[in-house]
Parts: C-alpha cells; structure tokens; sequence
C-alpha cells in the first residue's frame, strides 16, 4: 500500500490514537454494565496521579538519552501562544456564560489540556520511551503554567480553605507529585548514580499498569447523560481547547522548522482534552461543577475526532 495514500495515512493516525479513545471508551462501557464502579475510580484515579504516573515521568528521565532535546524551540512556541489564547479565551467565555465565575471555568476549560495522562499516553504510544522523556520537560512547565493560570481564571471563586489563591497555588504546585517526581528524576540522572535493580524493576510493574488504568478511570469518570444541559459555553470550550489551541501554535512552529518528533510531541499535547483537574478544581472551590465536567466530557468525545483528524494532517504533510 502506498504510504501517502489517504487509506495509509489514515491507519497510521488511527493506530496512534484509538488504542487511547478505545481504552476511554472501554471505561465508560465498564462502568455502564456495572463492572468499574463508582466507588473504584476515585482511589484508582488516586493512585495513578500519586504514584502511578510520577514512577512513569521518573523511569523514562532516567532512562533516557538528553544529550539531544530538541523541545526548547516548540516550548518557546507553546508558552506564549498559550498566554494568547488564554487571553483571547475572556471576551469569548463572556459572551457565552452568565456569571464571572461561570466565565472563568469557560476560560480554564480552553486552556487546560490533559497533559499527564492522555498527552502523555499519545507521547508513549507513538515514540515510547524516547517520546515519554522528551515529553517530561513540557509536560513539567506547562503544568506549573496551567496551575498558575487556572488561579488567575477561578479567581472569583471561593475556595472553603480560606487561603489566597497565590498560596493555594504554590501549595498545588510544590506539592504536585508529577513535578516532583520529575524534579527526581532529573536529579538522578544526572547524579550518575546506578538506580537499584529491585526498586527499577519495582517501578516497571506501576508503569506498565499506569496509562491504561489511567485511561479507563476517565472513561469511568464520564458522565453522558449530564450534556443533555450543556449549552454553547462547552462547546465553545472545547473547540477552543481541541481546534483553536492546536492550529495556532502547530502551525506557528511549522512555520518556524519545527518537524518530526518535536512536532509530534507538541501537537500531543496541545491537543490533548480538558484535563479531569480542571473538574476537580472547580468542584473544590464551589464553583458550576456541572459545567466544568461537561466540558471535559465533550472536548474528551471531540477529541476522537480532533486529534486523529490533526494528526491525520499533520503526516499528510510530512511534519511528523
């Protein structure tokens, strides 16, 4: 079969991307027939955040060759247009909310991708380790810059712990397991010293179980029957999030010679979903919990379609 042809081009995006959407959906399935229920997904979605994917983002940094990271360029590409579209994301969410603190969700809804978990599973799945360690780095600064945003759009919320939301969200920070484990597994590497077999081998069986348990608790977090109240809001959310955040900072690095791997990874991850987070968030400082998940399961649903039809393009034109 020839490579170039749209039948070609389409298994190549579609073996990266629906092993991850099936594995969402399986979820879902799973849930619908009683066999993950409700009561399992939030110590497993627990457990992946606070263990499972810190031991994931630590092995492959210290595993992995850095001589040669080529992410500094897309990192330059994606932090300021991601300034820009949060910017950009108020006088939309404006127009389509009710309320300050209703615009506010609507913003961190456009902005906030999933990074750690289906980013990171697109990384995994089409670069394997060399992709999972090269992702570490963006994934590291573009989440200490989401959690920064996301302070500054809930503002107008009320959290119950009665602290500032500069303090709140340099706890969040500081103490982000993801980050720290980073950080670790930084240090390490460049440590020299050897990681004990034991733990290592330890920490492959978390890894292995991480992504696809990772996957189904979001799928078992899904709520389809809660869309029937969405509203223009989650859509303009997740459109913002799935179409308007890709194609300006993709197409702002083509522009300026990012390709291959590079390209790949950055396209991953600013197309990656809503994050769950952003649900959590909301819901725990008071805000439309309603609304906020509603945007995570649409940009989720979209996202089927988004990320395979992007990444479809993006192999179309030999950029990846």
């Amino acid at each position: 079969m020839n490579e170039s042809s749209p039948i070609a081009l389409l298994a190549f995006a579609l073996s990266i991307t629906g092993p991850i959407f099936l594995v969402v959906l399986l979820g879902l399935f799973l849930k619908r027939i009683g066999q993950v229920p409700h009561e399992f997904v939030k110590p497993a979605s627990n457990l992946v955040f606070n263990v499972g994917l810190p031991v994931v983002l630590f092995l492959s940094i210290y595993r992995a060759d850095l001589s040669n990271f080529d992410m500094g360029l897309p990192l330059l590409v994606a932090v300021p247009l991601t300034l820009l579209l949060f910017g950009l994301s108020w006088p939309v969410g404006k127009w389509l909310t009710s309320t300050s603190a209703e615009q506010g969700i609507f913003v961190q809804g456009a902005f906030r991708g999933n990074l750690a978990v289906i980013g990171l599973a697109f990384c995994n799945n089409a670069y394997g380790q060399v992709g999972l360690a090269t992702a570490a780095v963006p994934i590291a600064l573009l989440t200490v810059l989401y959690n920064v945003l996301a302070v500054v759009a809930l503002n107008p919320l009320q959290s119950d712990d009665g602290q500032s939301p500069l303090r709140r969200m340099l706890r969040n920070t500081l103490r982000n397991p993801l980050l720290i484990s980073i950080a670790l597994g930084f240090m390490m590497k460049f440590s020299g010293l050897p990681l004990p077999k034991l733990l290592e081998d330890t920490g492959n069986y978390f890894a292995q179980m991480t992504l696809p348990l990772a996957l189904l608790c979001i799928g078992a977090s899904m709520n389809l029957s809660a869309l029937s109240h969405s509203g223009a809001s989650t859509l303009g959310a997740a459109l913002l999030k799935l179409v308007a955040m890709p194609v300006l900072i993709v197409s702002t690095a083509a522009w300026l010679g990012v390709e291959g791997m590079a390209m790949g990874i950055l396209f991953f991850l600013t197309s990656s979903p809503t994050a769950v987070a952003s649900f959590i968030q909301v819901r725990a400082m008071g805000g439309n919990g309603e609304l906020a998940a509603n945007m995570v399961v649409l940009s989720t649903l979209l996202g089927i379609l988004t990320v395979t039809s992007g990444l479809l393009a993006l192999k179309a034109l030999g950029l990846v």
